[in-house]
């Protein structure tokens, strides 16, 4: 020690140092030695110098990595990453300095308690876009508004009826249908009952005004891993542009299920990244869609999940949950009772299967049988335009089974 520092007196220090510091953390390690490579020994000021740099680097490190509250890239000493990472790296992050004074001035990100987010003026900009390109792979016929002239399955029946029109989803209005036969008949001097297609009558219901929407949306690595990560970001926030902006007397739900299910802002939705923890706990999130529903028990109730994995998690009696691969009986027999819950509710299910998973093929399947719900099987860069698509259909009244 003597003679790497160069000075008897200051070895003396260092080691009541050490036994010092021995004292006040014996949780250390401190006879573990650490593994060094290199031909030569450093002296005193050469040991000091590279610590110095260390502490350069640490400190560098944490000006980069703004993890501390108020923390923006102009913390980030130009000098310093000139000195030890070279003119480039200073280059880019002068750059990077630059664009976000110049999104924050423009109201595109804010500063928070969370670091740097994207403004509500940037999550409508990124939601219009992302309708924009839903609504331009979608055909003429099949966009945006409201068809008012629905008579709109789904509600209490009113006791009238009307002509049937070619589109036309309502039930058949059979007593109409065949007395207007009869009477055309009878009118021709026939005494056989024949159907026209202008004896057609379709029951009229009293049409719900709004309707409450759960968008459940698989966040496990998979979803990264396979490239669907953005497209499934993309359809939520059109879908919630979409609400915002032409439905606003919808009530929309995003859902994000991994082990988990939690609920979702679109904002929080923008910045989620994936979960690395094993499980698709799709029980969880239609647990959490069926106390949305309920929450506007008089508008017509949609739930539309995205997913590309079967279940593999499901929630104990204590809120714990219980992940395994292959999926338990007991997480499949969670999962259909909280279908069967939706299904008695009136709720339309339908599911959107990425991927070309047989486990998940077979269940969604044998789903869609028990609830009458609609199973698709999109291309990642097509979801958009069938979910936002299946929601304006669905909103207007489950088709009567």
């Amino acid at each position: 020690m003597a003679q790497a520092l160069g000075n008897g007196g200051l070895a003396d220090q260092m080691a009541r140092l050490t036994a010092n510091l021995r004292t006040l953390r014996p949780d250390l390690a401190w006879d573990r030695r650490a593994q060094v490579r290199g031909q030569q020994g450093l002296g005193y000021g050469e040991a000091a110098g590279a610590l110095a740099e260390i502490g350069d680097l640490d400190e560098l490190l944490d000006q980069l990595g703004q993890e501390h509250p108020g923390a923006t890239l102009d913390d980030v000493d130009v000098d310093a990453v000139e000195r030890i990472l070279g003119r480039g790296a200073a280059g880019d992050v002068r750059r990077l300095q630059e664009l976000e004074r110049e999104l924050r001035r423009q109201g595109w990100l804010t500063r928070g308690g969370d670091g740097l987010t994207l403004s509500p003026k940037a999550l409508r900009r990124l939601g219009g876009t992302a309708l924009r390109r839903v609504f331009a792979s979608l055909e003429t016929g099949r966009r945006g508004q409201h068809d008012l002239r629905d008579a709109g399955a789904a509600g209490e029946i009113t006791g009238a009826s009307r002509p049937w029109q070619h589109g036309d989803e309502q039930p058949i209005d059979v007593v109409r249908t065949v007395a207007n036969a009869v009477r055309r008949g009878t009118a021709s001097g026939s005494s056989a009952v024949s159907l026209a297609v202008d004896d057609f009558e379709v029951v009229e219901t009293e049409r719900r005004a709004s309707a409450a929407v759960a968008l459940c949306v698989d966040l496990s690595y998979s979803m990264v891993a396979e490239d669907r990560w953005g497209p499934m970001k993309q359809t939520a926030l059109a879908l919630s542009h979409l609400v915002a902006t032409k439905f606003p007397q919808d009530a929309l739900q995003i859902i994000g299920f991994g082990r988990y299910a939690t609920r979702l802002t679109a904002e929080e939705l923008a910045g989620v990244e994936p979960d690395y923890v094993q499980g698709t706990n799709l029980q969880h999130a239609l647990q959490l869609a069926g106390r949305h529903l309920r929450k506007h028990s008089g508008s017509e109730p949609v739930v539309l999940v995205v997913t590309d994995g079967e279940p593999t998690a499901h929630l104990e009696e204590g809120g714990e949950a219980v992940f395994f691969w292959p999926p338990l009986s007991e997480t499949v027999q969670a999962t259909v009772a909280e279908v069967d819950a939706l299904s008695r509710y009136g709720a339309t299910l339908n599911l959107f299967m990425l991927g070309e998973d047989e486990g998940l093929r077979r269940f969604v399947d044998a789903v869609a049988r028990r609830c009458g719900g609609r199973v698709f099987t999109p291309d990642t860069e097509d979801l958009g335009s069938y979910v936002v698509n299946d929601y304006i259909r669905a909103r207007r009244g489950r088709v009567s089974r």
